[in-house]
C-alpha cells in the first residue's frame, strides 16, 4: 500500500508541474473587416502579462491561434495580411534572415479557411521549433528559434493591426466572457477534418512521387532563395512637436535611401525614423500598419525575393502615405480618437483606383481624413515590374491618438 501511495504522489506531482507549465490564455482579439467578424486571434503563454516584451521571451512556451468566424476566408488574404504586418514590425536584417522561413510558412496555406477552422502556431521553448497545425492536423515545422517572434511581432509589435487588437491580446487573462464563449464555440466539423486529412494524404503522396530519386534526376529543393542583400525598410512619419505618434518611435527598418550595397551593415533603429515638425493646426499624426485584402487568384509560387520585394514596396507605400495624414482640428478639440483601416488599389503607375474602408472609427471626421489622406498621397510610387502585376492592393490601418 505504501508503494502505491508513493506512485500516486509522484503522479500527482508530475501532473501539477505539467498543468502549471501549460500555456494559459493571455488574450483574445476580434478581427473585423467591412463590418463583418472574420476571426478571433489568441495568444497563449506560460506567463500572463500585459507587456509585449514578456511575450517575446524565447524561454517560455507560447501559442498563437486563429479561429475563423466567417463562412469562408481566402488563405491568401490572411497570409498577405500577416506578411505585411511582419514587414513593418521587424528589422530589415530580421526579414532577410527569415525570408526562407516566411516562404515555407506562406506556402503552407492554400485555398480557403472555413467557419470553425482552428489554425495553431506553437512554439516549443526546449527545441526552439515552431509547429503549424490546422484543426490538429500538422502542416509543418520551422526549426528556427527566432521565427515565432517574427510572427508574433505582427500582432503585438509597435505597429499592430489596431490598438484594440493589440490591447485585447495583452489583457493578461482578463478577457471578455462573451468573446471567450464565442472563441470556444468555434470548432471544425468532422466532415471538415476528414476533408483536410484526405488533402494532406494526397499532397504527401504527390510530394513523395516528385521527390523519388532516379538515375537521371535528383530531388530539387522545394524553395529557391535568391542571394539578396538585407532589405532596408523605413517608415517615416511627420508630426507636430506636441504630438504623440503611436508606435512611430519604435518602428523597425532601414533608411529611406533604398536597398544598401551587398554586405552593408543594417541601419540601427534609432537612425531609421524621421520626424518632421509641421504646423500645430495640422494635428498629431498616427500609427499605421497594413494588411493585404486581395481576393484569391492564381499566382506564381512564392519565393524569398518575391516576399522581400512586396515587403519593401509595401513599406514605401506606407512611408509615402504618412506624409499626407493630418489630425482634424475639430476632432482634437472634441477629444476624438480612433482607428481606421483602408483597402487601397493602385494601378501600375501608382494612380489610386479604389479606396474601401475595411474598419472605421466611431467618428466621421477621422474616417473622412483617412480617405482624404490617401487621395492627397496619389500618385503613389509605381508598382515594381518584379511583382508582375498591373494593379496592387494594400491596406493602411491608421490610429488617431491624442497626447496623454
Amino acid at each position: 500500500m505504501k508503494s502505491i501511495k508513493i506512485v500516486l504522489s509522484f503522479w500527482v506531482f508530475t501532473f501539477a508541474l505539467t498543468a502549471k507549465a501549460a500555456p494559459l490564455l493571455n488574450g483574445l482579439a476580434l478581427e473585423k473587416q467591412f463590418n463583418k467578424d472574420i476571426y478571433i486571434a489568441a495568444i497563449y503563454s506560460e506567463n500572463l502579462t500585459r507587456d509585449s516584451s514578456t511575450l517575446l521571451d524565447n524561454n517560455i512556451p507560447r501559442r498563437l491561434e486563429v479561429r475563423v468566424i466567417t463562412k469562408s476566408l481566402p488563405a491568401r488574404r490572411l497570409r498577405n495580411q500577416w506578411m505585411e504586418a511582419i514587414a513593418i514590425n521587424n528589422r530589415g536584417d530580421t526579414l532577410s534572415s527569415q525570408a526562407e522561413n516566411m516562404v515555407t510558412f506562406a506556402n503552407l496555406f492554400k485555398g480557403r479557411f472555413a467557419n470553425g477552422d482552428q489554425l495553431s502556431i506553437e512554439f516549443a521553448a526546449d527545441t526552439g521549433s515552431t509547429t503549424i497545425s490546422l484543426n490538429s492536423i500538422r502542416l509543418g515545422e520551422i526549426a528556427d528559434p527566432d521565427f515565432f517572434n517574427t510572427l508574433l511581432r505582427a500582432w503585438i509589435g509597435s505597429v499592430p493591426p489596431s490598438t484594440d487588437f493589440k490591447d485585447g491580446l495583452l489583457s493578461a487573462g482578463q478577457v471578455s466572457g462573451s468573446l471567450v464563449t464565442t472563441f470556444e464555440s468555434l470548432a471544425p466539423t468532422s466532415e471538415r477534418i476528414a476533408e483536410l486529412q484526405l488533402k494532406q494524404i494526397s499532397q504527401e503522396e504527390a510530394i513523395a512521387a516528385e521527390e523519388a530519386p532516379t538515375e537521371a534526376t535528383k530531388p530539387k529543393p522545394a524553395i529557391e532563395i535568391a542571394d539578396l542583400p538585407p532589405p532596408t525598410l523605413a517608415l517615416a512619419a511627420t508630426a507636430p512637436a506636441a504630438a504623440v505618434v503611436t508606435g512611430a518611435d519604435s518602428i523597425q527598418g532601414g533608411s529611406e535611401q533604398g536597398p544598401q550595397p551587398e554586405g552593408a551593415a543594417p541601419a540601427q533603429a534609432e537612425e531609421e525614423i524621421e520626424l518632421i515638425t509641421v504646423p500645430p493646426e495640422d494635428g498629431p499624426l498616427l500609427a499605421a500598419d497594413a494588411e493585404d485584402m486581395m481576393e484569391e487568384e492564381e499566382e506564381a509560387p512564392l519565393t524569398a525575393d518575391m516576399i522581400l520585394a512586396r515587403q519593401i514596396f509595401h513599406s514605401s507605400l506606407l512611408r509615402h502615405t504618412f506624409r499626407y495624414i493630418r489630425y482634424p482640428k475639430r476632432a482634437q478639440e472634441r477629444g476624438h480618437e480612433g482607428s481606421v483601416r483602408l483597402n487601397v488599389t493602385i494601378d501600375s503607375q501608382g494612380q489610386v483606383q479604389d479606396i474601401q474602408p475595411v474598419q472605421e472609427s466611431r467618428h466621421a471626421s477621422l474616417n473622412r481624413e483617412a480617405q482624404a489622406a490617401v487621395r492627397r498621397a496619389g500618385p503613389y510610387p509605381g508598382v515594381p515590374a518584379q511583382l508582375g502585376t498591373d494593379t496592387y492592393n494594400f491596406s493602411i490601418p491608421i490610429t488617431f491618438r491624442l497626447p496623454d
